[in-house]
């Protein structure tokens, strides 16, 4: 994402609420908005481009429910947790059938301090938001932090995972943020619901990172003592197919 893009906080914005979450800031994910709230959503979202570019289109954010529990009869329901991350579509793709195929890109994390529920003609939630990030400014390099995940990545059975290819890439391009890797790993590390929320509702930058470096050394050991035992089996003529 071009840096000089900012999230306007004075403003409310629309929210898109999922049971999970699937996006953390510097990473994108595909999305098809099929109901009719989110379908209005992404088309009121379009309508605010200049120029006709996409990256001007207003920003909304990825919510995720604080239950699977509603009736759906209520006004307020489903109940939200309080993080979100905000993301631009920097991609669209109108369907025959009136569904919208997007693609989020996330810009940064942010909490709920208020929301207004549909109104009129607006049939999904608008919130006040406001940014968690500790730190001020865009991403950062922390080159002892980097070193450390380029050595993993690049040796072992992680060296042959074609799923951090692009963040081997990165590395020895030696011009992306390290802030970037980090999202990316948790991205990729983090299968679990309640940890991906834990990362996304996460306001430092130090922690997210550490968190990263551990869980890529833990995918190591158990990708190591996997090949080593494979190896020791097939010598005594055995395989594990």
């Amino acid at each position: 994402m071009p840096p000089a893009i900012r999230i306007d906080f004075s403003r409310p914005i629309a929210l898109f609420p999922l049971p999970a979450v699937i996006v953390f800031p510097h990473t994108a994910e595909w999305l098809v908005a099929f109901e009719a709230r989110y379908r209005q959503l992404v088309e009121d979202s379009l309508r605010a481009r200049t120029d006709g570019n996409i990256l001007t289109a207003a920003p909304f954010a990825m919510a995720t429910y604080a239950t699977r529990q509603w009736t759906g009869e209520r006004v307020g329901e489903p109940a939200l947790r309080p993080a979100v991350c905000v993301v631009k579509i920097v991609d669209h793709r109108a369907l025959a059938d009136g569904r919208h195929q997007i693609l989020i890109h996330g810009m940064t994390r942010a909490t709920i301090d208020s929301v207004s529920e549909p109104d009129g003609r607006r049939l999904y939630r608008l919130a006040r938001l406001r940014p968690i990030d500790t730190r001020v400014g865009g991403p950062r390099r922390m080159p002892a932090l980097e070193a450390a995940i380029g050595r993993l990545v690049h040796t072992g059975e992680l060296a042959r995972m074609p799923r951090l290819e692009q963040l081997r890439g990165w590395i020895r391009q030696g011009n992306v943020p390290t802030d970037v890797l980090v999202e990316q790993l948790n991205d990729f590390l983090a299968r679990r619901d309640e940890v991906r929320y834990r990362l996304l509702a996460e306001p430092s930058g130090r922690v997210r990172a550490r968190n990263a470096l551990s869980e890529l050394e833990h995918l190591a050991n158990v990708l190591r003592h996997a090949a080593e035992r494979t190896a020791s089996s097939t010598s005594r003529g055995i395989t594990l197919n």
